[in-house]
């Protein structure tokens, strides 16, 4: 069980790369690129959602996008445009902490 967790989340993982940004033909100043976003921890995670049924979600559309897991032989589908706000979840399935990134 615990190696095909393993598994999952190796594969799940971003390929590390180096960037190596080439900025001779850039049209602004470099010096005049600011930061911007929420701060860091500025986007709240959702801890222990709160599921309801498919038959009983009145608030997702028939076309609406989501990411899914299944695990633990739960099925949880996480709306994007929820996820959108929130990026991360912390979740549990039976008993096994699970955290879902958007």
């Amino acid at each position: 069980m615990y190696a095909l967790l393993l598994t999952l989340l190796i594969l799940s993982l971003p390929l590390l790369a180096v960037a190596s940004w080439d900025f001779s033909k850039a049209t602004i100043e470099v010096d005049e690129i600011m930061s911007g976003g929420p701060p860091r921890d500025g986007i709240p995670a959702l801890t222990a959602p709160k599921s309801v049924a498919a038959t009983e979600a009145a608030f997702m559309r028939d076309d609406e996008q989501v990411l899914g897991v299944f695990l633990n032989g739960i099925a949880v589908a996480y709306p994007t445009r929820i996820l959108s706000w929130h990026e991360l979840v912390n979740d549990d399935f039976r008993g096994l902490p699970v955290l879902v990134s958007w």
